[in-house]
């Protein structure tokens, strides 16, 4: 019950944005900046059960580390291209559009885990299956620090 708690809260994170449609960029940057990190953890309980429950990961732990990169680039590039193709529509901030800005985000950060656990199989030798806390932590970890760099460039351009 505590896992799936934790696994839904990003997206009821995320609807509370309907109701405060002024921010100012620091508040943005705040806000999500707890969204990321709340999805970042999510995805990893996601996977972390995924990989304790199906031979999925063991599937792609069969996948070359540079094939993996490439596959994972491919996929993250139509995501992108897919959300810019959607962008006019996720302007108006509705209930429908978060639901879409949050599971694009949350496939991207899935995409971007596979890519980094593909690099670190690479480097490292070590099955895709043993670098999932490390990956995500790696993921929220840099998020955070340039995150927290931007604020401070906000205060600094604000006075």
């Amino acid at each position: 019950m505590k896992r799936l708690i934790f696994f839904i809260s990003p997206l009821l994170f995320l609807t509370e944005a309907v109701f405060f449609t002024t921010f100012r960029p620091v508040e943005q940057a705040i806000y999500f900046l707890i969204l990321f990190l709340l999805t970042c953890l999510s995805a990893m309980i996601l996977v972390e059960r995924f990989v304790k429950r199906h031979d999925v990961i063991h599937r792609l732990n069969t996948i070359h580390p540079l094939i993996g990169i490439v596959m994972g680039t491919v996929v993250l590039a139509v995501l992108v291209g897919g959300l810019i193709w959607l962008a006019p529509s996720l302007t108006n901030p509705s209930l429908i559009g978060l639901l879409v800005i949050f599971l694009s985000m949350y496939s991207g950060i899935l995409v971007l885990g596979f890519i980094i656990s593909c690099f670190f199989e690479g480097i490292t030798r070590q099955p895709k299956d043993q670098l999932i806390r490390p990956v995500f932590l790696f993921i929220g970890t840099g998020y955070l620090i340039l995150t927290v760099f931007g604020i401070l460039q906000l205060y600094r351009q604000t006075g």
